[in-house]
């Protein structure tokens, strides 16, 4: 946008302001959101009470929002109307996906958006993949934000694909890219000790990048454990070292400001199914975007479980395998037109993920060179449309 736009001014807000700053090198904001929902619930009664107030919340802000009905007689929660009454000073809000409107995550994702429609600011949601919408309560919830936003700019075509099935209004859908797309491929000016250390145990022999997670919540819908995803990604590993590489395990998600979730801790426990653990490592290191970018163009190839990572990896100029635990890989690779390097669960699980990895790598330069054109086409809609989004504004 600021390329597109020098004149604007832009106010970014994260669930972690202090890490994202500190990765990003600039000023992030506090999502006051976030934060009153990781600090309300703590013990049994709060609990309760939270969730309670999760099952009102919706109907309450819907019917301030125009449905009526008996919840217009409740108060706006005052941690809503506050983030509204902050949200007076801006032209409009842009919320860039991700993956969050999800009937597994609940209906807290929607909370930034209301508040947008409450403040009547225009409010485009940007690169998103969304649905299923299974659960009941977060379909009528979906159907009732997405109808009244300016525009739900989609990066791959499974979602809206699984909108429809689900009954859920498309009225204000786009067609967009994924916008980790848009991260300009560059050289740090000055880089760190420790990107310097990984760039050269990269370069010391022909590497495989690899990217895990925690399964859950998806374990159950997948059904797969844990303890079964990290034995069959072991053997892949075993697989790729026999074949002359060294395996290398990036993290996307890591603990760092006290965030849930850090796969470099299930990287770790991969360690027990290398059979030959030398030529394995896992990055401790905690990297921005770029930083993982200029590693991950010294790989040979990166097999993702997390999306981001592949798209970084692809960004960069290496090709990415990406494993589907929802449909949002198969989605971004089916619009790059390049169906074949994203696979499912399964493939892991009965070890033909090998086989598609060995078949990517017997025939790598002609792949590379798809890839590369595919990214380039992406950028260039990506940034269209944001140009095109910034026209609307004025």
């Amino acid at each position: 946008m600021k390329s597109a736009r020098s004149d604007l001014d832009i106010d970014v807000i994260s669930r972690y302001p202090t890490s994202s700053g500190y990765l990003l090198q600039q000023d992030i904001q506090q999502d006051a959101l976030f934060l009153h929902n990781s600090k309300s619930g703590k013990g049994l009664v709060g609990s309760f009470k939270r969730k309670v107030a999760n099952r009102l919340m919706p109907d309450i802000m819907m019917a301030h929002l125009g449905k009526g009905g008996v919840f217009k007689s409740f108060a706006v929660p005052p941690h809503l109307k506050a983030f509204t009454e902050s949200l007076a000073k801006y032209d409009a809000i842009i919320q860039v996906g991700g993956s969050f409107f999800v009937d597994l995550y609940g209906v807290t994702q929607f909370d930034h958006a209301l508040c947008a429609l409450m403040a009547k600011k225009p409010i485009y949601l940007i690169g998103h993949s969304v649905g299923p919408f299974q659960n009941p309560r977060v379909n009528a919830l979906a159907n009732f934000v997405f109808d009244r936003v300016n525009s739900l700019v989609l990066r791959e075509s499974v979602s809206l694909d699984l909108m429809k099935r689900d009954g859920v209004t498309s009225s204000k859908v786009a067609a967009g890219v994924d916008t980790a797309f848009l991260v300009r491929a560059r050289e740090v000016e000055n880089p760190s000790h420790n990107l310097l250390h990984w760039q050269g145990i990269i370069s010391s022999r022909k590497t495989i990048a690899i990217t895990v997670r925690e399964l859950a919540p998806f374990d159950k819908r997948l059904g797969v454990t844990q303890k079964e995803y990290e034995a069959a990604f072991g053997r892949v590993i075993n697989a790729m070292i026999a074949e002359g590489y060294q395996v290398v395990a990036f993290s996307t998600c890591t603990g760092i400001d006290s965030y849930a979730k850090d796969d470099r801790m299930v990287a770790l426990t991969l360690r027990d199914h290398v059979e030959q653990p030398e030529h394995y490592h896992v990055i401790m290191d905690e990297f921005n975007d770029l930083e993982l970018g200029i590693l991950l163009s010294h790989c040979h190839l990166t097999i993702g479980t997390r999306l981001h990572s592949a798209i970084i990896s692809m960004n960069f100029g290496t090709p990415a395998v990406a494993i589907n635990y929802e449909h949002k890989s198969m989605g971004v690779m089916n619009q790059l037109g390049l169906p074949q390097m994203a696979t499912d669960v399964k493939s892991l699980m009965d070890g033909s993920l090998i086989d598609k990895v060995k078949s990517v790598l017997a025939d790598y330069d002609n792949i590379k060179l798809k890839v590369n054109t595919a990214v380039a086409n992406e950028r260039e809609i990506g940034n269209r449309i944001t140009e095109e989004i910034l026209k609307v504004l004025g």
